[in-house]
């Protein structure tokens, strides 16, 4: 009995830990409910392009569905400080009167920092210019922890995993 109630509290702690959630397996997934978080409740297209439409300023998720599986999704979307590529950490610059501009690094030399900023608009920087640059500490995309609802976020990772690239004739 003992043992038991402590093997119970240790996979109860492994699970928090992971991020896994007491309640089990997200519940099966609507695509087209998905579809409709992801263009409206989620504003993901505020950040991400999906075939065409939506802001560059953060990855293109037209191909995601055949990149991830879902529980890497999941992941993302619960905790997107968890883990970031390095093709997509932001990087921040300041100018030497102090202005401070965040985007998605394009290009870095010796001479220039080039980037697409939050208006996608492209900027170049010369580095003798700038009081101080670096890649920005964590992500630009927030948690979807407290705003989807567990259906609605098995609702988005349905439809995700359906973007493969390939669009249905």
């Amino acid at each position: 009995m003992r043992f038991c109630r402590s093997l119970f509290f240790a996979t109860l702690i492994v699970a928090t830990l992971c991020g896994q959630s007491s309640t089990g397996p997200l519940p099966a997934g609507n695509e087209a409910a998905g579809a409709a978080i992801v263009a409206r409740k989620g504003n993901c297209q505020s950040c991400h392009r999906i075939f065409g439409k939506g802001s560059r300023l953060g990855p293109e998720l037209t191909d995601i569905g055949s990149l991830r599986k879902p529980d890497q999704l999941e992941a993302s979307l619960l905790d997107p400080n968890a883990e970031i590529l390095p093709e997509n950490r932001f990087y921040r610059v300041v100018t030497r009167d102090g202005t401070a501009v965040t985007g998605r690094l394009l290009n870095l030399d010796t001479y220039h920092v080039m980037m697409l900023d939050p208006k996608e608009q492209l900027r170049t920087f010369s580095k003798p210019d700038l009081r101080e640059h670096g890649f920005a500490d964590g992500s630009t995309m927030p948690s979807y922890r407290s705003t989807l609802s567990r259906q609605e976020l098995a609702d988005v990772i349905a439809y995700l995993l359906t973007l493969k690239g390939i669009i249905a004739q």
